[in-house]
């Protein structure tokens, strides 16, 4: 992969989770593939439409994410992003009360039309502390 398209990658998903800290669903629809899925750190499996609606649901939170142990690899037009997000603030969880989590992820983006966009995501919860293989 180009540095160029490299960087239009990270860029990309600096700013979904930037987004999605904020609520922001319009900025978020704009990054999602029409074909989206995600499967959140309870293993609730959402499409685009289900997610996006959750997404509103945030509108206005002050959520702080910041991403550690990030690898990517990419394949052709796809990239597959792992790494980790610790997340504090409020609307961490729909119907959760913890002010802060840590979570393992995967996320599959795809490059279509000149853009990347996110085509799939699973997270998984853990400890901040544990050792990473990366």
């Amino acid at each position: 992969m180009s540095d160029a398209a490299q960087r239009e990658l990270d860029a990309a998903v600096e700013r979904f989770g930037a987004a999605w800290a904020r609520g922001d669903a319009d900025a978020l629809r704009e990054m999602l593939s029409p074909s989206y899925t995600h499967t959140d750190v309870r293993g609730r499996f959402q499409d685009r439409d289900a997610w996006l609606e959750y997404a509103l649901s945030r509108s206005g939170a002050t959520t702080h994410i910041a991403f550690a142990d990030v690898t990517t690899r990419v394949v052709g037009d796809v990239a597959i992003i792992t790494g980790r997000n610790d997340v504090a603030g409020g609307s961490i969880l729909v119907g959760d009360d913890r002010a802060s989590l840590s979570l393992r992820f995967t996320q599959i983006w795809i490059r279509r039309d000149g853009r990347w966009l996110r085509e799939a995501f699973q997270a998984t919860i853990v400890d901040p502390l544990a050792p990473s293989l990366n």
